[in-house]
């Protein structure tokens, strides 16, 4: 995708979502998760709506996007997903890194903006994850980066449907538990 860190890792985690989204059957799109009221299809329906709005800065259509309508059009999510980030894989190749996201919650430069829909399809995907078994892997930089990307932007003024507040963290624990204990993640299998 780029040379830059952030986008590479954007650009693994996409790939790590559109290998989940083959492994879901349509049954698993009606599990509950791990987010209050929120099934696995609203789930995906909020990543492809949050990164179309990252895609439509990337691509110099708007400096302050907005999150579309939500929820998954038609019964393909694979297809839904897949659509969504090739959208965002051609976006962020010719993205301008000089330019500022301009967000409800703070101004950002590109390269954050890329690490918001970053952080927010780790977490997400990781809470698919905890619905259905369904696996979910990303590398340790990949994590560390949705870490990074998340202390820079999620204040004290978490969205509570989809931070908690921080959780504490073992001196030795992984990336991938770092990220999700800062972001309020427990593990809580529904499955």
């Amino acid at each position: 995708m780029d040379d830059r860190p952030i986008l590479r890792s954007l650009g693994i985690t996409l790939e790590a979502w559109r290998a989940l989204m083959g492994r879901l059957t349509a049954a698993d799109l009606a599990l509950a998760t791990p987010n209050p009221g929120w099934d696995v299809a609203d789930v995906i329906g909020h990543s492809i709506a949050v990164t179309r709005k990252f895609a439509a800065f990337a691509a110099g259509a708007t400096d302050r996007p907005r999150t579309p309508e939500q929820g998954l059009s038609g019964d393909d999510h694979r297809a839904a997903f897949d659509d969504a980030a090739a959208e965002a894989l051609a976006a962020w190749r010719g993205a301008d890194p000089r330019r500022q996201c301009h967000l409800p919650f703070g101004t950002f430069p590109a390269e954050l903006a890329a690490g918001i829909n970053l952080f927010d399809l780790l977490a997400h995907g990781w809470d698919i994850r905890q619905a259905t078994g369904a696996a979910f892997d990303c590398p340790d930089e990949v994590w560390s980066a949705g870490l990074d990307a998340a202390r820079r932007t999620v204040g004290e003024h978490r969205s509570p449907e989809h931070y908690a507040p921080a959780l504490p963290v073992e001196p030795d624990a992984s990336a991938e538990t770092r990220f999700l204990r800062y972001l309020g993640r427990r593990a809580v299998h529904v499955w």
